[in-house]
């Protein structure tokens, strides 16, 4: 069983501490991976993107403490260290009352987030190799916890980008956020555990989000500088790096 609630959301609801070592926290990325169980994400409110199998097909490999699965739509990597740490969110809106399942690094290992829309250069991190030499730019959302970047080979809008670059994130999206929407490039959230990569076009302002992977980059919630959802904190001293959205009843062996 896990231990006792360890923090506690403004809602009411727990956020307890999770007894996985690395190992054990590698085998339940690998495992919900492999089996297409519930979903992953990575980002902050208002800024992420998610991963989920939707058509059934997902190829996963695992090397040492590293995990990365591809699907049609997109791809992810987690990679733990030994200092990665797990929390459920305890929330009593689900009967189980287990709900989503958050890794978590010391607070104190974060780099600084860049202060203004940062051209990165070739994403040679990239999950492809067909991908490793279009150029990766930050749009710089003001948090160390995660970037929100954008991936494109398009010489227009690469310039396009390089023309908001040291720009806050409200100002870029106020003079490219359009013409981004319009070529949908790549989006690539990254954090000190890994990335999520989403190859699946935008979706116009009023369509549904797919099924599969896909992004949300959302200025009022991103406004809020919260990292997670509102009523949900993590003790002080850690940072979000992942999260996995189990499904409805779902409880990892052990538990």
């Amino acid at each position: 069983m896990p231990p006792p609630v360890h923090g506690r959301g403004r809602s009411g609801h727990g956020v307890r501490r999770l007894e996985l070592t690395p190992d054990r926290i590698v085998d339940l990325v690998h495992d919900t991976l492999a089996g297409a169980v519930g979903g992953w994400s990575m980002g902050v409110e208002g800024a992420l993107a998610e991963f989920a199998v939707a058509d059934g097909w997902v190829e996963v490999c695992r090397a040492g403490r590293t995990v990365e699965a591809v699907t049609a739509g997109g791809g992810l990597r987690l990679a733990v260290s030994d200092a990665t740490s797990a929390f459920a969110d305890t929330g009593p809106y689900r009967a189980d009352r287990v709900g989503t399942v958050y890794l978590a690094v010391p607070r104190r290992t974060l780099p600084a987030p860049a202060p203004g829309v940062a051209l990165a250069g070739a994403d040679r991190a990239a999950l492809r190799p067909e991908d490793a030499d279009d150029m990766l730019v930050d749009l710089a959302v003001g948090h160390a916890a995660a970037a929100f970047c954008v991936r494109t080979g398009d010489a227009v809008l690469a310039d396009r980008l390089r023309a908001v670059e040291g720009a806050t994130w409200r100002e870029a999206l106020g003079r490219v956020g359009p013409a981004v929407v319009a070529a949908s490039p790549h989006r690539v959230v990254t954090t000190p555990l890994g990335r999520v990569e989403v190859w699946v076009s935008i979706p116009p302002e009023q369509g549904a989000s797919p099924e599969g992977p896909h992004t949300h980059l959302l200025p009022a919630l991103l406004a809020t500088g919260r990292e997670l959802p509102s009523g949900v904190d993590l003790p002080p001293d850690v940072a979000p790096a992942a999260a996995f959205h189990p499904p409805p009843g779902w409880l990892p062996p052990g538990w």
